[in-house]
């Protein structure tokens, strides 16, 4: 018969066994002494040697708030037979805290089993998921998420206590063109340094948080007086307007921003950052470089926009968009030698709706960029139509927005246009915003070179506004320019619009340069423009923009007789505004 052997290990065996566990481990005799501490408990609380704790008291592990609370849950229950598992700050022997997962555990022969992990790994890594979470990576401002999950409390205390806040979303104007002449890298330190500069300019308990792109928005808690969020929009307005110095290139920036307050501008999350939205669009709308506060009667007026926006968004795939074509006479001897297409939207529940109505909302919302390239083609495929049926002169004008000049891809969509058409490339012209021409100098020789490469010819549309930029004509590869036609307009009774015309005819016929008047309604006007040596001109004085198949005829005939004014829908071009495509 075999010895009979003590169920308790020996203090050797238990060290054995104690050095096989990779996690901290010690055992606690019935005062709570430390009686076997393994190497690895010992390096984890920074102690030189297992024995240097041994006979000491587990509670110099932990903090003395922390000890409490573990003697008091932890070890009362593996004192009553039930393992307890949890975490908590331990103590390093060198005074530095990290946190811990703490196991009791009740052994048979009474006594109990401590042991820990280390949990900074795991801990480092949480915090760089919650950073991922609720940190915008570039900025490091909090993202959308975090933003609502303020706002969500913020509201809550605000209602609890009938305090005010205010919500301010914040909008880089034209950040995209920016974007496009420096580089996403150099776009990318922009909005860091936009960043910096709003968060300068609010308090301390205020949150200022990166939704998307260039778009910031703003929590601002505590709000006593509506003047005093004016006095902040107008802070940081002013902040903004500041150049900043991005990449060795001095870059100047304006905002548009809306302002909603709580509880008269909404009393929810979402009612509160859709009026902010709105007032925000509304000072777009103003011109961009300011701030508005939401109004009542702005809610009605963003209904009407997103319902445009939305239908604008379906109205290739509905076959709703349509061009219209004016005529373009050559002033001496009143031969059609073009015809402009112009852009319409023929909504079933609207009518027919002119550019002034939709064409700043697709410029804003990116729609323009599908857009062109439908114009561009539709246009050239019905000059080539023309020409089949006779008009081999006629010349095709087209306009083209900032943007489209902005595309990487702009010479290879005139191209395909041109290709899928069967037109000369001689054929088309391209009308170019004098705005985008003269203040991206550099940018816009290149792209327009790369167009005059391909053969089409090239005129700068609405000249004039930007008189003193004149000199720069010398370096841009264009045949033409076109007067604005607000000066046109006022030519005949305005002494400086009169000057301003014949300074343009002057120049441009300096620089071997064809010139063009756009918006020509009198008699006067084409006896005028006619004296100073204008080439072209077009207007409702003979046509208004028309469909395909009216101009058809006017073209068959070669040359139109000034005629009674003819209006199209309910607005001339002239009296209408500044015209887009």
């Amino acid at each position: 018969m075999s010895e009979e052997r003590d169920p308790e290990l020996s203090r050797d065996e238990a060290l054995g066994l104690l050095r096989a566990i990779r996690h901290g481990m010690a055992i606690l005799d019935d005062g709570g002494a430390l009686v076997c501490v393994n190497d690895a408990c010992a390096a984890l609380h920074a102690w030189p040697s297992p024995p240097d704790l041994e006979g000491r008291s587990w509670r110099e592990l932990f903090e003395p708030e922390e000890a409490d609370r573990l003697q008091r849950d932890g070890l009362a229950a593996a004192h009553a037979g039930r393992p307890w598992r949890g975490e908590a700050t331990g103590r390093r022997h060198d005074g530095l805290t990290f946190p811990e997962e703490i196991l009791f555990a009740p052994l048979a022969s009474g006594r109990v089993a401590l042991v820990a992990r280390d949990l900074t790994e795991g801990k480092q890594v949480e915090d760089r998921m919650k950073e991922l979470i609720y940190r915008d990576p570039l900025t490091n401002l909090p993202n959308r998420r975090l933003f609502e999950d303020r706002l969500a409390i913020a509201l809550a205390q605000a209602h609890r206590y009938r305090h005010r806040l205010a919500v301010i979303f914040v909008d880089l104007d034209r950040f995209k063109q920016i974007n496009d002449t420096l580089g996403h890298a150099a776009g990318d330190e922009l909005l860091r340094a936009v960043a910096k500069r709003l968060t300068s300019c609010v308090r301390e308990g205020d949150t200022v948080a990166r939704l998307a792109g260039d778009e910031f928005t703003l929590l601002l808690p505590g709000i006593h007086y509506t003047e005093d969020v004016a006095t902040i929009s107008r802070k940081l307005t002013d902040a903004l307007r500041k150049p900043f110095t991005i990449d060795g290139h001095e870059v100047r920036v304006t905002s548009s921003g809306g302002v909603a307050l709580y509880p008269e501008d909404g009393e929810t999350e979402e009612a509160l950052v859709r009026s902010a939205d709105t007032a925000m669009y509304r000072a777009k709308e103003r011109g961009r470089d300011n701030f508005q506060l939401f109004s009542p009667a702005m809610a009605e007026k963003a209904l009407e926009r997103r319902t445009l926006e939305k239908g604008l968004r379906q109205a290739l795939e509905k076959r709703e968009m349509t061009l219209h074509y004016q005529p373009c006479l050559q002033l001496a001897t009143g031969r059609v030698v073009g015809v402009e297409a112009l852009l319409r939207w023929r909504r079933p529940e609207l009518g027919l709706l002119m550019p002034k109505d939709f064409i700043a909302l697709a410029d804003f919302t990116g729609v323009l960029l599908s857009v062109g390239p439908w114009v561009l083609e539709t246009a050239c495929r019905q000059a080539r139509e023309w020409q089949r049926r006779g008009s081999r002169a006629l010349r095709m004008m087209v306009n083209m927005s900032a943007y489209e000049l902005q595309q990487p891809d702009l010479v290879a969509n005139v191209e395909k246009a041109l290709a899928a058409s069967g037109l000369e490339p001689d054929t088309l012209h391209l009308e170019i915003p004098e705005g985008y021409a003269m203040q991206n100098l550099d940018r816009a020789v290149g792209a327009l070179r790369g167009l005059r490469d391909l053969g089409v010819h090239l005129a700068i549309d609405g000249f004039g506004a930007g008189f003193s930029s004149l000199a720069h004509l010398r370096r841009l590869p264009v045949d033409a320019l076109k007067i604005d036609l607000s000066f046109v307009r006022g030519a005949t009774t305005d002494p400086d619009d009169a000057s301003v015309v014949t300074a343009v005819i002057a120049v441009a016929h300096s620089l071997g340069l064809r010139v063009g008047a756009q918006g020509v309604e009198t008699e006067e006007q084409v006896t005028l423009l006619r004296s100073l040596g204008c080439d072209e001109v077009q207007g409702f004085l003979w046509s208004p923009p028309l469909p395909a198949a009216e101009c058809e005829p006017l073209l068959a005939a070669g040359a139109l007789p000034a005629q009674t004014l003819r209006r199209e829908g309910t607005d001339s071009p002239a009296r209408g505004g500044r015209k887009r495509r």
